[in-house]
């Protein structure tokens, strides 16, 4: 796979603070969140369509619309443009290196929070069922753990002071794991591991909803 050094366009945002809903829409779709996270990883990159197709494994007539979602957003801006064969090709680099939302966009239970679990939960499905078939994932007793699936959903009774305890230090391995060792040089030859954390009350049985 070819990387094209990313020279022009504006160097992407250390963060970016999503404020409105429209851009959280932009975000509430999961082949544009694996877009996104694609361009995230080679933020000192550029990407044109095709390349991203080629990535992605899907085609780049696909790809069109949702590029023109996230670049209006300025979740991602053109960094050069050139012709070939006659047809102007356009690269595109990453607008920011993270992103973080609004919790008041949040807030209420409605379409956007909606819309948002069903984007981060169907992304990670995806993304566990495409491992699978690939075989980058598996699910053998013997395998390396670098490649054997975690997944698991459980339930803990827990006083308000331990519930706090157990989400700080969630919180705090997410931070920890999530976000490249400092240790690794950049252009290093290693695996990307996807992480989906969700620590939440739940509703008593027999509690009826709002």
């Amino acid at each position: 796979m070819s990387v094209e050094p990313a020279v022009d366009g504006p160097e992407p945002l250390d963060e970016r603070l999503i404020s409105d809903v429209e851009t959280l829409r932009a975000l509430s779709d999961p082949l544009r969140l694996r877009i996104l996270e694609v361009m995230t990883a080679g933020a000192d990159e550029t990407f044109t369509v095709k390349r991203l197709a080629g990535i992605l494994g899907t085609s780049p007539t696909r790809l069109y619309h949702h590029i023109n979602q996230l670049a209006e957003r300025d979740l991602i801006a053109v960094a050069s443009q050139r012709v070939v064969s006659g047809i102007i090709e356009t690269s595109y680099r990453v607008g920011q290196r993270n992103v973080r939302l609004d919790r008041r966009l949040l807030a209420a239970d409605g379409p956007v929070m909606h819309d948002t679990l069903v984007t981060i939960f169907d992304t990670a499905r995806d993304d566990i069922e495409r491992g699978l078939r690939t075989g980058v994932i598996t699910t053998a007793e013997d395998a390396d753990p670098g490649s054997k699936l975690l997944l698991a959903r459980g339930l803990a009774r827990l006083t308000p002071e331990r519930a706090t305890a157990l989400r700080q230090r969630l919180v705090e391995l997410f931070d920890e794991f999530g976000a490249d060792d400092p240790s690794t040089p950049p252009d290093a030859d290693v695996p990307s591991y996807g992480l989906v954390l969700s620590f939440y009350a739940m509703t008593d049985e027999g509690e009826t909803e709002r």
